[in-house]
């Protein structure tokens, strides 16, 4: 994008609202331009304001406007503002568009590309993570880009296969450009840059929350076509994805489950109950669009390594027996407590220990438990991704 004189206008807006709050588009429904509200607000007009929003608004300012364009400039981080030409329209379409996109990488084909959406746990079985390869690999042949969210597991495994298939791949992010999120794919953002682009609605520097999470599935939906949950418990984060690709109109895609009575598969089977398009290989998401896209999706060339990949199938070695609930219970009970970080104080550290000394808890335990502790949610997750506690199906945490 170029740099117009509206973009500090919508940087505003979004500093003075919050990057995903609709209540912004409520207010500016009322002025002829995003100038012109900032013009009445900033001289004191609340009249189209929430009362919830008062205080933010009045922090607001243009010089931070102005500084934040500055440095993001200095970041080598591009701003695209909801009235840019090259601004998505398939961000526009959605219910709650986001009003400034920080990024890095090329956004211009996003509107004419057949994307993919593809998203996973972060806790993958051997078997999710080849036949996820393996699928993500044939759409990428066939000449769809893929998307995922960023995470470790079969997110990343989504982002490899398209860029090893010579495919774009476009990474939406639940935090800033310049926030570590995770640690494990730190460096990968530059090579996405390269063939595709890292996109977020959220300040450079802006954590990862639950919240944050939530509200970036809705844009991970609305960059593709349809989306395809290759692995997910039945409380996991791939289902918020699928559930707003239902609400904007979307295809729902996923890979039946390996072992059926698994609660690591449950998602898939809750959606394969409701109806969604079950994926035995790439040929089943290609069918869909291949007459929309008859210049770009080559479907002929991937049936002949579909049938490749079939005839190479060689025997897999048997599954380790399961272990006993008793056998578990017994090793849970010697296992010794893992202490916590030195660095590790405040309200995490209370929530670390009450969770590593019960081995497990609930969220509604938490809750009761530790008491009064604010955005508990985004302190669960912080933990989750610097790695100290891992998130089970059910709302339950352990170390």
């Amino acid at each position: 994008m170029t740099e117009r004189a509206e973009l500090k206008y919508w940087v505003w807006l979004t500093m003075a609202f919050g990057p995903a709050n609709p209540r912004k588009w409520s207010a500016l429904s009322h002025y002829r331009s995003v100038e012109e509200a900032y013009e009445s607000i900033s001289h004191g007009d609340m009249t189209w304001l929430f009362p919830r929003d008062f205080q933010s608004v009045k922090s607001a300012s243009m010089t931070a406007a102005e500084k934040m364009i500055e440095f993001c400039g200095g970041k080598k981080i591009k701003l695209c503002a909801f009235d840019d030409p090259i601004f998505p329209q398939r961000f526009k379409d959605i219910n709650n568009p986001p009003s400034l996109l920080f990024y890095i990488g090329d956004i211009s084909g996003i509107d004419a590309a057949p994307i993919i959406t593809a998203v996973g746990t972060r806790s993958p079985s051997e078997y999710s993570v080849e036949i996820s390869k393996r699928i993500c690999g044939e759409l990428a042949d066939a000449g769809f880009d893929i998307a995922s969210g960023f995470a470790v597991g079969l997110d990343s495994v989504a982002h490899t296969a398209a860029l090893t298939h010579g495919a774009k791949t476009y990474a939406v992010l639940p935090c800033g450009l310049l926030y570590g999120y995770p640690a494990e794919n730190r460096n990968a953002k530059a090579v996405i840059a390269k063939h595709g682009a890292v996109i977020s609605e959220y300040f450079p520097s802006e954590k990862a929350s639950s919240t944050n999470f939530k509200a970036r599935n809705r844009l991970l939906s609305a960059i593709s076509l349809g989306t395809l949950v290759l692995q997910s418990s039945r409380n996991g984060g791939p289902l918020s994805t699928a559930s707003f690709a239902v609400s904007q109109g979307k295809d729902i895609f996923c890979i039946p489950p390996h072992e059926l009575y698994d609660d690591e598969y449950g998602g898939a089977s809750e959606l394969l109950r409701e109806g969604v398009i079950p994926v035995f290989d790439g040929s089943d998401i290609i069918n869909e669009y291949k007459g929309k896209y008859p210049n770009r999706l080559r479907s002929e060339e991937i049936k002949a390594k579909i049938a490749a990949a079939e005839a190479d199938i060689r025997p897999k070695p048997a599954p380790k027996p399961k272990t006993s609930q008793k056998e578990k219970e017994k090793a849970e009970e010697s296992a010794p407590l893992i202490p916590p970080p030195s660095d590790l104080s405040g309200a995490k550290k209370d929530i670390y220990d009450f969770i590593r000394e019960r081995g497990e808890a609930h969220l509604d335990m938490l809750e009761v438990g530790i008491g009064d502790v604010l955005e508990l949610d985004a302190l669960l997750t912080e933990l989750e991704l610097d790695g100290l506690i891992r998130s089970l199906p059910g709302n339950r945490f352990s170390v």
